[in-house]
């Protein structure tokens, strides 16, 4: 495959991280001519050539050095005189003239007939600089001829305008550079500086800076990309639409183009299904592939990138595609202290840099001294050695660490023979000491009811002031015991406050104790068990309805009751065993209403299946075939979206959900907007919204669950699924504001497909209110896509569940995170048991019995010949 295909400048995921990337593309000296000549500006900006290249600057898209530089990184080395490509996801893209004519619109043709040499002296400024041959540079401009072009003409500050935009934005040259004697001539007539081929000379300045910026790519930190380098950020946003979004060509881009090393990585390893133009041209993606008119006579030949298009026409999957990397001359393996180390040339960061590096000097070679790479900045001598390691010095180290090795394999076996040794000591004298125990649970049960009294005993017993005590003194009454009786002794805590060593032996006494007298519980009652358990507590306690073997006479009161929140903390609550599979604590789940299907209900589902009975629902039919799509790794068709859409509608129509004012659309409604939308395009002066679209907009259709409800009057909101690329996202058309949300599941965005319903749903809207509302200026809706977690649809197949269930979330007012990977199969099962459910619905199933079909649009008659 060596010959076959070419090959990558760098192995995909070693790209490197530039920290600053000198861009020429002067914006602060066009803001600076816009403040001086604001007229003149403006007259500029009204230019059909120059005009566009203005706007990118007042839409303020921001130049983003990250997308460049990632996209240098991806190059493939090709022969083409004329044409760039690259990898983006291991799919092939291309930059040639026909890309950049189509972002531009900027003239590329060459025109023999018009004489651009000889001009007009009209005895101004700009004849008299080109009379005497003048050095003006884009610094004279700025800190010159911007503070006395006050007393020129009108004309000369127009022309004044026009060079600054050549020079620093459309051919993007370093300050000190002398704007050629040839542009100078152009402008002096206006429609001759129109006619040149600024898209053919930009373009060639653009590639050959490309390509001189590919070489400093494998080991410098900075480069300086001259030409309309804007140009090939908006090819990029335009090829990938995930990186930017599509706004018909230059002019409309705006925003900021800020995005970090980190999105582009993280966009390129998850964007197997999406959207890219390897091909684009003026009239629209991939519909030419190259058009003869770019061609050129001096391009040569690569059967590799012919065949790279043959692949691509053949519908190619490089998905499991190698692509091959060319290798680095010896001398670009750089050490890393010359890769840290900062460029000698003042620059500034990535996005926002306009100074250029110096220019690179030619090297000096010495003769016995060995080859130096020309590069810009530092430049590094070939170490011979680091060719490699003798045999002798690889024999020491070996021996070195083979020997220190040995020593610390000696102490941690010394280490851990003492250890086990001290182990199996304490294991002998635990053993000895539970001989000792052999009679003790013979004898612990016999005397535990006479020794330990219950707490209603001790309650009335009178302490005296004893340091052990913790209680209050025992009030007198019936239960108090005999003056000469001692009381028991109290035992404290089983966990006696270290002082020797000695005292784990003692710990180890309780313990054992203690687990005997556990053994021996089995035989006893319930309060019994708790006397032996609790009877030796420092503190008698009382607590009332615990177990009616415990008598207190009500009218005595308590000697000592612990209350409740002296020990437990305020928001304590009493522990309780919880079924997860209980329908009485599964209801209360977040997400009881997405996933849950009662196990009972789920088996009639089940036993109905067996049945191959057909049921209603809606504009589908509920069978096996249409459940069996519900199980997992299977994609939801348009009859089971369009179920679920049905149901929606009559939930809402019923009060059954609490929000109103909603409409759900069908999949044949999308593509009839879809289609529509194709119309418009093709003549949008003359396209009126009627037929069927009207039906929709006054709630006729969808005639299954028919509203008769009409958009922004009765409707606030409406939700539609929409199948983009065999994948179904759906949004949320906000009647209100105006505004178009979208739910993608992987968080992609598809701005060609959404861009139909913003454009057609507000003609709609407007063709179905009043004549007065009519004529209210139709506005195009804006779109934003929801923000989703990260890496949902694992299986790729549960695009349509979480189409719906993002429907369900966002009318419900729910939190998208609740649908995931995790309950995705279960909310699959709750799509099911809702057809089955509806379907055997008495109510729906009477809506259903009255159902009218919608009335037939008439169209006129065509003969076909």
């Amino acid at each position: 495959m060596a010959h076959q295909f070419p090959k990558r400048i760098l192995q995909e995921g070693a790209e490197t991280q530039m920290d600053k990337i000198n861009n020429t593309c002067r914006r602060t000296l066009l803001k600076a001519v816009k403040v001086a000549l604001k007229d003149e500006y403006e007259e500029v900006l009204k230019d059909t050539v120059f005009g566009p290249l203005l706007a990118i600057i007042e839409n303020n898209l921001i130049y983003s050095g990250k997308i460049i530089h990632s996209f240098m990184c991806k190059q493939l080395r090709v022969s083409k005189l004329h044409e760039l490509w690259f990898i983006f996801a291991k799919r092939p893209l291309r930059f040639s003239m026909q890309e950049f004519y189509a972002v531009t619109g900027l003239k590329y043709k060459e025109e023999p007939d018009v004489d651009f040499i000889n001009w007009k002296n009209d005895k101004g400024f700009w004849a008299n600089a080109l009379k005497t041959n003048a050095k003006i540079n884009l610094y004279t401009i700025r800190d010159e001829l911007l503070k006395v072009c006050n007393e020129w003409s009108y004309v000369d500050r127009v022309r004044l305008v026009y060079l600054s935009i050549i020079q620093s934005f459309l051919m993007a040259k370093d300050w000190k550079v002398y704007i050629p004697q040839e542009y100078i001539r152009l402008v002096m007539d206006f429609e001759k500086l129109r006619m040149y081929p600024w898209g053919l000379r930009a373009y060639d300045e653009l590639i050959a800076s490309i390509l001189r910026a590919r070489e400093d790519v494998h080991t410098k930190n900075s480069y300086v990309l001259d030409g309309f380098s804007y140009a090939f950020q908006i090819w990029i946003m335009e090829a990938i639409p995930d990186i930017g979004s599509m706004k018909m060509r230059c002019r409309n881009w705006k925003g900021s183009g800020k995005v970090s090393y980190q999105d582009i990585t993280s966009l390129e390893s998850h964007f197997d299904k999406g959207e890219l133009f390897t091909f684009i041209s003026s009239t629209g993606d991939f519909d030419v592939i190259a058009d003869t008119e770019f061609l050129r006579e001096d391009e040569k030949k690569d059967e590799r990138v012919g065949l790279i298009v043959e692949l691509i026409n053949a519908k190619q999957d490089w998905t499991h595609f190698d692509w091959e990397v060319e290798s680095l001359p010896a001398h670009m393996d750089l050490s890393d202290s010359e890769q840290d180390e900062p460029a000698d040339v003042a620059e500034e960061p990535a996005d926002v840099a306009e100074e250029p590096s110096t220019v690179a000097e030619e090297p000096t070679v010495v003769a016995g001294e060995p080859a130096v790479t020309a590069k810009r900045g530092k430049r590094k001598l070939i170490d011979h050695g680091a060719d490699g390691v003798s045999s002798e010095m690889k024999t020491f180290i070996e021996g070195l660490f083979t020997a220190s090795f040995n020593s610390f394999k000696e102490v941690v076996q010394k280490d851990i023979h003492e250890r086990f040794d001290n182990v199996a000591n304490e294991v002998a004298q635990l053993k000895e000491q539970v001989s000792q125990l052999k009679g003790l649970s013979e004898t612990v049960g016999k005397g535990n009811t006479s020794e330990i009294l219950s707490p209603s005993a001790t309650i009335g017993k009178d302490q005296g002031p004893s340091s052990h005590s913790t209680g209050p003194p025992a009030a007198k009454g019936k239960g108090k015991a005999s003056a000469n009786v001692d009381p028991p002794p109290v035992r404290r805590s089983p966990r006696p406050v270290r002082e020797d060593v000695q005292t784990d032996e003692n710990e180890m006494m309780d313990f054992l104790k203690n687990l005997t007298k556990s053994a021996r519980c089995v035989d006893k009652g319930t309060q019994d068990s708790l006397q032996e358990a609790m009877g030796n507590l420092s503190q008698a306690s009382h607590v009332k309805g615990f177990d009616p073997s415990q008598h207190l006479d009500g009218d005595e009161p308590a000697d000592f009751a612990t209350p409740l929140s002296s020990f437990k903390p305020a928001d304590w609550r009493p522990p309780t065993l919880k079924d997860v599979d209980s329908l009485e604590d599964r209801i209360h789940d977040p997400d009881y209403s997405l996933v849950f299907v009662p196990e009972a209900l789920w088996g009639k589902l089940v036993d109905w299946t067996k049945t191959f009975k057909e049921l209603k629902i809606g504009p589908s039919m509920l069978t096996n075939e249409l459940v069996s799509r519900v199980r997992p790794s299977e994609w939801l068709l348009n009859k089971e979206i369009d179920g679920m859409m049905w149901l929606f509608t009559e939930r809402t129509s019923l009060r059954r959900w609490f929000p109103n004012k909603v409409a759900f659309m069908t999949c044949l409604f999308s593509n009839q907007i879809t289609n529509s939308y194709n119309e418009y395009k093709k003549d949008k002066k003359k396209f009126k919204v009627g037929g069927l679209l009207q039906q929709y907009g006054i709630g006729e259709l969808p005639a299954h669950g028919r509203t008769r409800l009409m958009w922004d009057l009765d409707v606030n909101r409406m939700y539609v699924p929409l199948n983009v690329g065999k994948h179904w996202i759906s949004m949320c058309v906000n009647f209100v504001t105006r505004s178009i949300e979208v739910f993608h599941c992987e968080g992609l965005r598809h701005p060609g497909a959404v861009e139909p319903f913003a454009v057609l749903v507000p003609r709609i809207v407007k063709a179905i209110q009043s004549s007065k509302s009519r004529q209210c200026q139709v506005k195009q809706y804006t779109v934003s896509y929801v923000s989703m977690p990260f890496l949902l649809n694992k299986s790729s197949s549960d695009c349509g569940v979480y189409a719906l269930k993002h429907i369900e979330c966002h009318l419900l007012g729910l939190d998208f995170s609740m649908v995931n990977d995790n309950n995705i199969r279960e909310a699959r099962q709750k799509i099911a048991y809702d057809l089955w459910e509806a379907a055997i619905d008495p109510v729906l199933i009477e809506r259903m019995a009255k159902f009218t079909p919608p009335k037939t649009i008439s169209s006129a008659l065509v003969e076909l010949e």
